[in-house]
Formats: C-alpha cells, sequence, structure tokens
C-alpha cells in the first residue's frame, strides 16, 4: 500500500510540476495580452494569448480553421484586446500566409519561454506542427 501512495504522490507531483511550468512560461515569458473573442451565443469570452508586432502591426494565434470567432472574421472585423492594462479595438483579419511570421516574431520575442512551451506541448505548437490560425490585429483609429 505504501508504495502505490508514493506512486499516486510522485505522479501528482509530476503533474503539478508540468502544470506550473507551462504557466509560467506561458504567463510569465512575455507580454500576454487578453482576446476578448465572441462566441457562437452571442457572450464573450477572455483568453490569455500572446502578441507579437511588425511593422505597425501586431498578430496573435489562437484557435483554427473550425473556431467560431476565427470564421467570424472579414476584412473590417472588430475584436477587443486588453493590453498594457488597456482595452482597445482592433481591426482583426484572419491570416494563414502569416504563419511563418508570426512563429520566427514569437520565438523571437518570448525566446525560452516559447521553446519551452513547445517542449512541454510535444511539440504541438511548434511551427511545423501548429494547426492556429494566425490573426492579423491593425489598431482601430476612431
Amino acid at each position: 500500500m505504501r508504495i502505490f501512495f508514493k506512486l499516486v504522490v510522485i505522479l501528482v507531483s509530476i503533474l503539478i510540476l508540468y502544470v506550473g511550468l507551462i504557466f509560467s512560461a506561458s504567463e510569465l515569458g512575455g507580454e500576454v495580452v487578453t482576446l476578448i473573442r465572441p462566441e457562437p451565443d452571442g457572450s464573450t469570452k477572455e483568453v490569455r494569448v500572446w502578441i507579437v508586432d511588425a511593422d505597425e502591426q501586431s498578430w496573435i494565434e489562437h484557435g483554427h480553421r473550425d473556431s467560431y470567432w476565427i470564421n467570424q472574421l472579414t476584412e473590417k472585423s472588430e475584436i477587443s484586446l486588453a493590453r498594457k492594462g488597456k482595452e482597445e479595438k482592433y481591426l482583426a483579419v484572419s491570416d494563414v500566409n502569416s504563419h511563418d511570421l508570426y512563429h520566427q516574431l514569437r520565438k523571437e520575442k518570448y525566446g525560452i519561454s516559447s521553446k519551452i512551451v513547445d517542449i512541454l506541448s510535444s511539440g504541438q505548437v511548434e511551427k511545423d506542427n501548429c494547426n492556429g490560425i494566425p490573426v492579423k490585429l491593425r489598431l482601430k483609429v476612431e
């Protein structure tokens, strides 16, 4: 019985360590913004995501081809992000052609945190294995 208890404690400890490492790498490894995305029932959901910037544009990657909010994006779609403590509106469009650019910018900006998340997710968020859709954002000027 003692061996079983020790095994359970070890497995639970490994699980807690794993979750803690992913959380630490993703939340403490660089800038994290809150995406306020639409849901099918008309509500919104807040999701924490990494953001990258280049040439006065920004990109996030959260969702895949079947995601409701990704499919709602058109040329002039408006979404909100809470960034640096301030909620701002952005014009958003899915940008499949920026997949490589997004991953390059993410690797440059988040460095070791990006690598840790890649390793702990068994490479599922690595560029070649990722099925996420980059979303190009431009700050909406009112």
